[in-house]
């Protein structure tokens, strides 16, 4: 994959440049002119809206010929200055966002048996660069140290890390880590902003919701597969097609074991592959066209895998393990293989099943992940995977027409079978699911996601950072029923902090890859989910959103702020009252009247 480094980055507008533009007098689409990539004497705003009138990417390239390109794994480097130290506190010149006070050992929520000892410290820099999205042809992007994907993390349980961030773009950005469970400064809030030009550290410490208050950890909640993105304020779509993701995976005792007794493979080893699925849509120079007016959601005409379009891969005749990745903005998957080979499902989200399910095509929306084991032993010496949905605006997909899916990536399957291939199968159990008992609810909530005034609400409200939605009571569990009440539209809604557990969909059980844990559950059209959550370790805010990225957002959003009893929210809805530390942004900042970041 070749890659380079450049001045600027055409793709990512600062805020201030943006709002000025988006919010001034419209004169027909001249003001639009750095963002929209007009066609014709009918370049409207409202016909940009509309994929079906989309220009397609102009470029002729043969598919499948691309190989597909694993990210390198990040390796540990000294921070100086050392992470907590004065000179990397808030509002210094090395580290102007700080770190969580859950560093420091001696903050209440900053166990004893955490092992501080173990730390490990990584640099990553949000650096403008080019991706050949298709061979010859350069495009401008911001990828987490120069590529995209990211470069890949990979933790053990109870090992923390330091993640110190610089952002060298030219918009706010804030880094989420998806599906782990951190403390709030460091769990990529919408508001929780590393600058332009500034650095924030990243506290992870790679730890697990105890079973109760001061017991142990609860090792059926130890993660997988996560993901890291962007979660800045109004600019996450863009950010994110800008090419602001990567993978961060989590190992613990249960699953090394199933490693060394050879029922899964080596973590992140040659059968052990990562596959993050988006699209893309190129404008003749190259650029990445981007209508700042479409709030439907992206689309686009490319698929990329691991940021190439349509790549292939060469394979042995064994079994790998493939990790699944919604990675697009709107775009919503359905996966079979084009010789009608099955899947085994391991993972769902970030967590590994209770035991593996069989499947012969799957559901990927945005945000979703999907561990699925495919086996080549007997498979033809080229075999596709294949798309069958079609989707033609960012309402979501609309059929699955499996006998004309398309091919998005390509495996060309060699040697002949491999002696002492792993031996993980259907039923095979994988990590002990522990459910949330009935009798453990304390509270009811209901969350109605619908189009309101051409904008989208939860509640019939905008997402305001001002205002805490849900205070749940810390180590406490609630019933949470979303609803889809927007028509045919789709909304994957991400919860942050934990994982849940779906117990109902539309009034049935979810089939068995659903009835574990998940951190985003499906609203498709007219859908209800009901959920279980528990709140532990950290206090807020935290958010949860719609990851169809245009509609996060347009505010597609809400936060909760779980807090020990009598202990109440500060964040009331009159001030952003989030203490400074905890947002890693100084108090001078915030107090200053003219900063409109956090309205």
């Amino acid at each position: 994959m070749k890659q380079k480094t450049v001045k600027a980055n055409v793709q990512n507008p600062s805020r201030r440049s943006f709002l000025t533009r988006s919010l001034a007098p419209m004169a027909g689409v001249a003001a639009l002119a750095p963002f929209v990539k007009t066609f014709g004497k009918a370049a409207r705003p409202e016909l940009l809206t509309d994929p079906t009138n989309l220009p397609p990417t102009p470029f002729n390239f043969t598919p499948f010929t691309v190989p597909l390109f694993k990210p390198p794994v990040i390796q540990p480097t000294a921070l100086t200055p050392a992470p907590g130290s004065a000179q990397a506190s808030l509002g210094s010149a090395a580290v102007y966002h700080g770190i969580a006070p859950e560093f420091s050992k001696s903050h209440p929520a900053h166990g004893a048996d955490w092992n501080d000892a173990a730390l490990k410290t990584y640099k990553v820099d949000i650096l403008p660069t080019t991706q050949q999205i298709l061979p010859g042809v350069e495009t401008p992007c911001a990828g987490y140290n120069a590529i995209w994907p990211g470069p890949t993390f990979l933790s053990n349980f109870n090992e923390p890390c330091v993640v110190r961030v610089t952002n060298h773009g030219d918009t706010e950005t804030s880094l989420h880590l998806h599906g782990g469970h951190t403390p709030a400064h460091a769990d990529g809030h919408p508001n929780f902003y590393v600058h332009p030009g500034k650095t924030r550290d990243y506290y992870y410490p790679n730890i697990v919701p105890r079973e109760h208050p001061g017991g142990p950890f609860d090792m059926s909640e130890a993660p997988s597969t996560m993901w890291y993105h962007d979660h800045g304020n109004d600019f996450t779509a863009i950010n994110a097609a800008s090419c602001h993701a990567g993978f961060h995976l989590f190992t613990d005792d249960l699953e090394k074991q199933l490693i060394a007794s050879n029922v899964l493979p080596p973590t992140y080893g040659d059968t052990d592959v990562p596959l993050a699925f988006s699209d893309r849509r190129l404008n003749a120079d190259g650029t990445q066209f981007w209508d700042p007016l479409e709030h439907d959601g992206y689309l686009g005409d490319l698929i990329c895998v691991n940021g190439n379009a349509f790549p292939v891969m060469k394979v042995q005749r064994r079994k790998y393990r493939f990790r699944f990745l919604g990675a697009a903005l709107a775009r919503v998957f359905h996966f079979k293989m084009s010789n009608n080979m099955p899947f085994l499902m391991i993972g769902n989200d970030a967590w590994l099943l209770p035991q593996a399910v069989g499947a012969t095509s799957f559901t990927l929306t945005p945000a979703k992940r999907a561990d699925v084991i495919i086996d080549f032993r007997n498979a033809p010496k080229e075999v596709f995977l294949q798309n069958a949905y079609t989707q033609t605006n960012g309402r979501g997909p609309d059929k699955i027409d499996l006998a004309n899916a398309k091919p998005v990536m390509k495996f060309i399957v060699e040697g002949a079978p491999v002696a002492n291939d792993i031996k993980v199968a259907v039923g095979t159990r994988l990590r002990p699911h522990v459910p949330i008992l009935p009798s453990e609810i304390q509270t009811t909530r209901v969350f109605t996601f619908e189009r309101g005034n051409g904008v989208w609400q939860v509640n019939k409200e905008l997402w305001d950072p001002r205002r805490a939605d849900a205070q749940p009571q810390l180590n406490g569990a609630e019933r949470w029923i979303l609803q889809n009440k927007s028509g045919g539209w789709w909304h994957p809604i991400h919860i942050h902090l934990e994982a849940h557990q779906i117990q109902k969909i539309n009034g049935s059980r979810p089939s068995a890859f659903n009835a574990a844990k998940v951190d985003t559950s499906i609203l498709e059209g007219n859908t209800t989910v009901e959920l279980f959550m528990k709140f532990r370790t950290f206090t807020g805010p935290i958010v949860f959103h719609c990851h169809n990225l245009n509609h996060e957002d347009m505010r597609m959003m809400k936060q909760f702020d779980p807090r020990p009893p009598g202990s109440p929210s500060p964040l009331t809805g009159q001030s952003f009252s989030v203490p400074p530390e905890i947002c890693g942004i100084p108090a001078e900042e915030l107090a200053d009247p003219h900063n409109h970041l956090f309205l």
